[in-house]
């Protein structure tokens, strides 16, 4: 796990939740979470093609993000 890299992604993803932030976009109070959580799930896919120039759907995807997450808890012994 890259706790650095987790850091940075996760406070580029809070700016977009921020108001005085330039990057602000989405009002948490009303933001649909499933449609939140779903999205941001969809858009990791669509990065994940972009960058290795495969296909994979976003089913395809989030199984091969679980098998990674089972990989990680297994290697680092679930902390």
């Amino acid at each position: 796990m890259n706790e650095a890299m987790i850091a940075v992604i996760h406070d580029h993803m809070t700016k977009l939740f921020e108001p005085e932030d330039e990057c602000f976009t989405y009002d948490l109070s009303t933001t649909d979470a499933t449609e939140l959580f779903t999205s941001m799930i969809q858009a990791e896919a669509f990065l994940f093609n972009e960058l290795t120039k495969q296909k994979k759907t976003f089913l395809e995807y989030t199984h091969m993000a679980n098998q990674l997450v089972v990989q990680d808890l297994i290697e680092n012994k679930g902390t």
